[in-house]
């Protein structure tokens, strides 16, 4: 299973292949349902075994902490073997966790299946969104990366909905097993539809692509200080999200909501995500990527603010987390579609898989940071306004690396450069 050994030139992809985009996206979308599955049965598990949500705090970190690691060696697996491979290779791997994670009977038990799922949860959004791009027209590769990661918002949305009432009909098992027989009914499709990049583009040198995976690449001259501006900014709003979709429903209940009308809440995110994930493919059609998630993170703070000051009407809560779902889902999708404009073709997936990585690393602070929170009594509204404090930061660094990114599209003579690196 080791790479290509001859050099081909790769030839222009010039007209959409539908299939791969539908297939991807699909795929991403599974990867959105299983990622916020826990979080939306917490509230049910957490009365089902007698133990306080909080106890669950190692088995959401450790989660995020598997599609860390799983962003994070993505590049080397894609290079080695194929995106095509890895996706397959992942969706069979978090289809197996899933369906064990069903009948998981301690917390440490569901920590370690969590674990083990989440690695194959992390591989498989940058895979995809590399397969994406790499077979479809060069123009496109920002709108593209956008629509495929946008299947994350739209598996929270389904898993929101869906999860209330299996939860309240079969208990907190059954939003599990639902995840594992969608993914075992897509495996096939996946590995009759996806056609191998190399068959399609042609192969390359192993130490080529060994090179281009490399995350040096993410640090040379040109690059560096805005990888590490969208890396910061990656950290800070996934940290935030991820308080709010591994807690939400158990904060919910504090505005009681009960045990199955909890899920709502990640609904609500998740039809926020699908606004926002519209906002950015319509805003870059005319703005800089970096310009559209200035206003969506704004946006984010707004709504937090706004969340914080409510009471107790269960419905314009939910419309209002909906708004915190739009700004902070735009930027987790968005920070993709700076990572694939920002780097070479070759380099897309260890692009992407770092950026998430770090943002993964956000995602298991921010749980941990939630836990801790509510085990000490800490307010709802107290808990929204202190997530304004890191959002601020993401406000800064996407508005610095707005303005590199627009000073090297200035000084850059070739508008084709220009155009490569607009983000």
């Amino acid at each position: 299973m080791s790479g290509p050994s001859t050099t081909v030139a790769p030839s222009a992809v010039t007209r959409p292949h539908w299939v791969v985009l539908a297939l991807t996206f699909i795929a991403v979308v599974l990867d959105g349902y299983d990622t916020i599955a826990l979080g939306l049965s917490i509230p049910a598990l957490s009365k089902d075994w007698g133990v306080s949500a909080s106890h669950f705090t190692p088995a959401l970190a450790l989660t995020s902490l598997g599609v860390a690691l799983g962003y994070i060696a993505v590049g080397q697996l894609v290079a080695r073997f194929g995106c095509r491979r890895v996706i397959l290779a992942a969706v069979l791997v978090f289809t197996v966790g899933s369906l064990l994670t069903a009948w998981a009977s301690s917390i440490w038990e569901l920590t370690a299946l969590r674990f083990v799922t989440g690695l194959g949860l992390g591989a498989v959004l940058p895979a995809a969104v590399a397969h994406a791009t790499a077979l479809n027209p060069a123009r496109l590769r920002q709108s593209i990366t956008v629509f495929v990661t946008m299947g994350i918002s739209l598996g929270a949305l389904i898993a929101g909905l869906l999860g209330s009432k299996l939860i309240g009909a079969y208990g907190w098992p059954s939003v599990f097993v639902a995840g594992a027989i969608a993914s075992a009914v897509l495996f096939p499709l996946l590995w009759l539809g996806l056609p191998d990049e190399h068959a399609v583009l042609g192969t390359v040198e192993p130490a080529a692509a060994k090179h281009n995976a490399s995350v040096a690449r993410l640090f040379d001259a040109g690059v560096r200080t805005r990888t590490v501006l969208l890396w910061g900014f990656s950290f800070l709003v996934f940290g935030v999200f991820y308080i709010f979709s591994s807690w939400l429903p158990t904060l919910l209940t504090s505005y009681g909501f009960t045990t199955g009308l909890a899920p709502l809440g990640s609904a609500a995110l998740g039809v926020g995500s699908i606004i926002g994930a519209g906002v950015l493919m319509v805003g870059v059609l005319r703005f800089r990527m970096t310009s559209v998630l200035m206003i969506t993170t704004m946006l984010a703070i707004v709504f937090l603010i706004v969340s914080g000051f409510l009471g107790a009407d269960k419905a314009l809560l939910l419309i209002v987390f909906g708004g915190v779902g739009l700004g902070l889902q735009a930027g987790m999708i968005g920070q993709a579609a700076v990572a694939v404009s920002l780097y070479p073709a070759g380099t897309a997936a260890t692009g992407v898989g770092w950026a998430a990585s770090m943002g993964r690393i956000g995602s298991v602070l921010g749980p941990i940071v939630g836990g801790a929170l509510i085990a000490l009594g800490t307010s709802t509204s107290t808990i929204v306004f202190l997530a304004c404090v890191p959002m601020l930061g993401a406000l800064a660094l996407i508005a610095a690396l707005g303005r590199i990114s627009a000073r090297k599209v200035s000084d850059s003579p070739d508008r084709a450069v220009a155009a490569a690196i607009r983000g």
